[in-house]
């Protein structure tokens, strides 16, 4: 058997493992990289996988850290927020509450079109030399200190790669997390069915009704974002793709899950109809591409990082949740930890502290994130409740990890332990909100439907949080005290509208932060 020596070894060649391949040759173009990938390139532009909207982390680390900028707006489409729809629409979406915003931001997002953008990755790396072995497997996987090997076998034909570091990028076969026992249980319990169909579902012609379509500034674009539609215990993504098609999920919690059939397709439409008929109406003559079926998907990792050159990113490390779409996030911190971690190893650093605290950057970020849903499913067909969550989630996610991401700050340590008490603040803050939250949602309320919109774009704090993101040369410091001070302001106010007996009066404090937004969520 032949043996070939590598710098890195890839095991996974999808978007997690192929961007960080790339994000390191950006940074050190002269290591030898070779990438493991059972699928057999290029792949169908429309391909069955999980991942298709991406937020502010993911879309900035796509854009701009990897350069891919000019690829995004030409070949995916741009997002228009995330939109949520309560209660029951028989004849006409305006009779839903709607939330979400009439315009956006300002930081551009993105839906992809997963095949397209993973077809485009693999077309750089051919042209930067990185070894890709497609159609392969990855076997007999030893890892040591700094010293690792796989043997690859495509076809009947078997080599051996040797390399300084590897990555484990391969999803949920959790190669490396089985064969070092990090598999650890998160207390999460979610279930998901998704498929994608032929046909491009305008949410917009579900409602003629002028008042509802002039929402929007630009009218006809709500298509164009991340639409679900809410229920006590689940939610429904409905995601446009740039080739034409669309992208449904059915995410639920183990009641609503063990309730009912999900096997099939036809089982799953038939659920549909009975809870949102304008939906299974819009899905009438169009072709099933696929269809796939998840119990249990979120789980969490004991360790992603090591000083002995192994590591874990994307799904083959933890995975929280689908709701807000966060996968892409965790691919651009996971990626940019490790390559942070690489560049120190190659230049005699020192490992072991790094990847000690950037496992624990890491491991903070993802129990807050898993704040964001666990205990909840109950409440996500409560107005209330959800118009109070999405507000306080988008401070928490904009105001911190945003800011400390856009400003580079998560892999300088000397930056993070400065930041550490007003961190500590913000997720006290945090665990507060949640906690409340999750006590809702044991209630699993839902207020009747009277065509309410509730417009975030209208809401202050968020316009400011945006703002600052889109600064140039932002003292992440001073950003993070201010957006404190901002989020210490708005816990009180959102406590008092999840309470059974709210105020209806709108403080000057609350409208220099929150505008009127109290009176849209308590309508």
């Amino acid at each position: 058997m032949q043996t070939i020596s590598k710098d890195i070894i890839i095991v996974g060649g999808g978007l997690a493992g192929m961007s960080l391949a790339l994000q390191v040759l950006s940074k050190k173009p002269d290591l030898q990289i070779v990438i493991i990938e059972k699928s057999t390139f290029p792949v169908p532009d429309t391909t069955a996988k999980v991942g298709e909207s991406t937020v502010e982390i993911g879309s900035h680390y796509f854009t701009e850290v990897l350069g891919l900028g000019g690829h995004f707006k030409a070949h995916h489409l741009k997002k228009h927020g995330l939109r949520c729809f309560f209660g029951r629409a028989d004849m006409d979406c305006s009779a839903y509450d709607e939330l979400g915003v009439s315009e956006l931001f300002g930081i551009p997002t993105y839906q992809i079109e997963r095949g397209v953008l993973e077809n485009h990755l693999y077309d750089l790396l051919m042209e930067k030399d990185v070894t890709f072995i497609d159609g392969a497997l990855p076997n007999d996987i030893q890892v040591g200190d700094k010293s690792h090997s796989v043997v690859c076998r495509k076809a009947d034909h078997e080599t051996r790669y040797v390399g300084r570091w590897i990555i484990d990028a391969a999803g949920r076969q959790g190669i490396l997390k089985n064969k070092l026992s990090l598999q650890q249980d998160n207390g999460h319990k979610g279930n998901a069915v998704f498929f994608r169909v032929d046909k491009t579902v305008l949410i917009d012609q579900w409602s003629q009704d002028k008042m509802w379509q002039n929402r929007v500034k630009d009218k006809g674009k709500r298509w164009l974002s991340t639409n679900h539609l809410m229920g006590p215990g689940y939610w429904i993504w409905i995601i446009p793709l740039g080739s034409g098609a669309t992208s449904f999920g059915v995410v639920m919690d183990d009641q609503v899950f063990q309730s009912n059939a999900f096997d099939t397709y036809e089982n799953t439409l038939a659920w549909i109809r009975s809870e949102h008929p304008k939906c299974a109406e819009a899905l009438e003559g169009a072709q099933v591409l696929d269809y796939k079926c998840i119990n249990n998907y979120s789980y969490g990792c004991k360790q992603v990082f090591s000083h002995e050159g192994w590591a874990l990113t994307g799904e083959a490390g933890a995975f929280a949740d689908p709701f807000y779409s966060p996968g892409s996030d965790f691919i651009a911190l996971s990626n940019t930890f490790i390559t942070q971690l690489i560049l120190t190893d190659f230049k005699d650093g020192d490992l072991h502290l790094e990847s000690l605290l950037f496992q624990k950057f890491y491991s903070s970020i993802f129990e807050n994130t898993l704040s964001l849903y666990k205990n909840q499913y109950g409440g996500f067909g409560d107005r209330t409740m959800m118009s109070v969550k999405l507000v306080w989630d988008y401070t928490y996610y904009w105001g911190v990890l945003t800011l400390l991401f856009f400003t580079n700050a998560i892999t300088d340590i000397e930056l993070m332990r400065r930041l550490n008490p007003n961190l500590m603040r913000a997720r006290k803050l945090n665990q507060q909100m949640q906690m409340a939250m999750s006590e809702r949602a044991k209630l699993r309320k839902v207020i009747p439907a009277k065509g309410v919109f509730l417009d975030q774009y209208l809401v202050p704090c968020l316009k400011q949080f945006n703002e600052v993101l889109k600064a140039p040369n932002i003292d992440v410091c001073e950003a993070l005290e201010a957006n404190l001070q901002i989020m210490e302001r708005v816990v009180p106010c959102f406590e008092d509208m999840l309470n059974d007996n709210p105020s209806a009066t709108i403080s000057e404090n609350e409208e220099r932060v929150l505008g009127a937004y109290r009176q849209y969520v308590l309508a």
